[in-house]
């Protein structure tokens, strides 16, 4: 093809099919490489590769069309993103689709980026070449992916879902569609109001741009807005787990004072002739010292009082606590830190152990010991529910900090925190937290810095 062959729109339009692949290719393991995925190591990199080698085979086919199926072509492109990403990821649909639309923008700007950088080195030169087109192919998508990566990894957390509604993802699709309509009507039609004459790839390539410069600020002004909502959320938290503990406090001391009136029930039954009546005497003494045998003294009374709470409701709901606590490593954390860490752990086991059948299997033990110059906290007990919701490659799995257990609850939005709030709890005494599950064993670690 000659200089001036080269240079008519036609050609100008006509990406090399390779690369256009190769460019939708990087836009979906950009996605693979910030978003949470199903698999991990070879499993992963097989679906690479297919991946790969599909997309190419598709631009071949497409390549070979007649320009009427254009537009058709382009829409199975973007359908073929979206169910890579969807098999791929661990991902919502409607996320998906957010997704698939900020992939496919990228792809079109990288490419026309490319096409933009080579036009201008042929007008230069007058010769066209191949190796200084995949020369300039391999300049542009590294650096323009390597960056997006860069910038969009801040945007999109790894470990939650986005939760995209209906009318955001409308809206991303309509920017998506918008952008690519003008970036390419003039290589479709040179007539509409919208058509550049002259300079189309700079047309093209500042319009792929936009749009992929306003879909990323929106998804960083999402990521702003969940972050702040999660914080609310777990402060929140913090201080509902306070609340319980201070109501906790003031039935702890009217217990205390019921027991010191034990006498009572003492000589109301050697008064009372009724059998009925010396029954239900019975049965209030009865209740009064299984409250008393609740009772923890771990050398906290924070932790005390926490743990008396709790082991009230698990016995209300035939679940066994074990506690084997050494309250006093606890002097240096801050009340409102001790109920958040403790409450959570604890409300968390008692609602996976409350739904499984097997009541012998109903068990939470929870211990706090020093180990060097830290302290391990650590609780254990049966969930079905995680059973049941974890993945495959999951059912002997670690989680840590960053990459926690999904919640049991159907709202992920706006549950699934107390595991945040420990970790964070964790975080401010220089320690760590992490999560397994196996064999139907849920265990939380936590590692804190002992100061004492």
């Amino acid at each position: 093809m000659d200089y001036i062959e080269f240079l008519n729109p036609v050609n100008l339009q006509d990406t090399p099919r390779l690369f256009t692949a190769l460019a939708e290719w990087l836009a979906v393991f950009v996605y693979f490489n910030i978003y949470k995925r199903k698999y991990h190591g070879k499993t992963f990199v097989g679906q690479c590769v297919a991946v790969l080698i599909i997309q190419v085979a598709f631009q071949w086919v497409a390549g070979i069309l007649p320009l009427s199926l254009w537009i058709i072509s382009m829409v199975a492109a973007v359908g073929l993103i979206y169910l890579a990403l969807y098999l791929v990821l661990d991902i919502k649909p409607k996320d998906c689709g957010v997704l698939t639309i900020h992939a496919f923008v990228l792809a079109e700007f990288a490419a026309s980026l490319y096409k933009q950088l080579y036009v201008w080195l042929v007008r230069f030169g007058h010769k066209e070449s191949f190796i200084a087109s995949l020369c300039v192919m391999l300049i542009v998508y590294l650096c323009t992916y390597s960056i997006y990566f860069n910038v969009e990894r801040v945007n999109i957390a790894p470990n939650r879902n986005l939760n995209i509604t209906t009318k955001e993802l409308v809206s991303v699709v309509i920017t998506g569609v918008g952008a690519f309509i003008i970036s390419n009507i003039s290589f479709v039609n040179t007539r509409t109001p919208f058509s550049a004459t002259e300079n189309m790839l700079y047309v093209r390539t500042l319009v792929d741009f936009g749009g992929m410069l306003m879909l990323m600020t929106e998804m960083g002004r999402r990521n702003e807005m969940a972050l702040k909502n999660e914080s609310t959320a777990i402060n929140q938290l913090f201080q509902k787990q306070y609340e319980q503990y201070k109501l906790a406090v003031d039935n702890s001391e009217a217990l205390r004072k019921e027991m010191h009136d034990m006498k009572h029930y003492v000589m109301a039954l050697k008064n009372e002739d009724d059998p009925a009546r010396r029954a239900e005497v019975l049965e209030d003494m009865e209740q009064a010292i299984a409250i008393q045998e609740s009772f923890m003294n771990t050398g906290n009374k924070v932790l005390d009082v926490i743990l008396t709470t709790k082991s009230l409701q698990c016995q209300k709901k035939n679940i066994t606590l074990n506690a084997m606590v050494d309250g006093d490593l606890l002097s240096d954390i801050h009340v409102k830190d001790i109920c958040s860490l403790f409450g959570n752990i604890l409300d968390n086991a008692i609602e996976a152990s409350q739904q499984v059948e097997e009541k012998d299997k109903r068990l939470i033990t929870l211990s706090v010991r020093s180990r060097n110059q830290f302290i391990i906290v650590e609780c254990e007990n049966y969930s079905e529910s995680s059973n049941v919701r974890l993945r495959k490659n999951e059912k002997r799995g670690l989680f840590k900090n960053g990459n926690l257990p999904k919640t049991t609850k159907k709202d992920n939005v706006k549950h699934g925190f107390g595991l945040k709030s420990i970790s964070q709890v964790a975080e401010k005494y220089g320690g760590a937290m992490n999560c397994s599950f196996e064999d139907g064993w849920f265990k939380v670690k936590i590692i804190l810095a002992n100061k004492n």
